[in-house]
C-alpha cells in the first residue's frame, strides 16, 4: 500500500469514528442517514466497530512484517469490519414489539 492509500485509510477511520461518536453521544445522524436509522446509539457503535476495523487492518498492514502474522490481523481486522456491518443493519431495523 502506499502512502497516499494509507492516510485517506486513517483519515476514513477517523471520519467514522467522529460520526459514531457524535451518535453515541449526542444522538446525532448523518442526513442521508436519517430517514433509516431508527437506533442511534447502536448505529454509533457500528460506526466505531467498523473504524476500529479499518484501524486494525491498516496498523496490521504498515507494522507487522511477518506474512502469517499480518494475514492473520488484517483477517481478524474484516471479521471486525463484518460484525460492524451487522450492527449497521440492526440499527436500520425497528425493535419488536411483544
Amino acid at each position: 500500500m502506499g502512502v497516499y492509500s494509507d492516510l485517506l485509510i486513517g483519515l476514513t477511520a477517523l471520519l467514522i469514528a467522529i460520526c459514531g461518536v457524535a451518535a453515541l453521544g449526542w444522538g446525532w445522524l448523518p442526513s442521508w442517514r436519517r430517514r433509516r436509522i431508527v437506533r442511534p446509539r447502536l448505529f454509533g457503535w457500528a460506526q466505531l466497530t467498523n473504524a476500529a476495523a479499518l484501524v486494525v487492518h491498516l496498523v496490521g498492514g504498515l507494522l507487522i512484517q511477518d506474512p502469517y502474522v499480518r494475514s492473520t490481523v488484517t483477517m481478524s481486522g474484516a471479521w471486525v469490519l463484518v460484525l460492524g456491518c451487522l450492527l449497521n443493519v440492526q440499527a436500520e431495523r425497528p425493535a419488536r414489539n411483544r
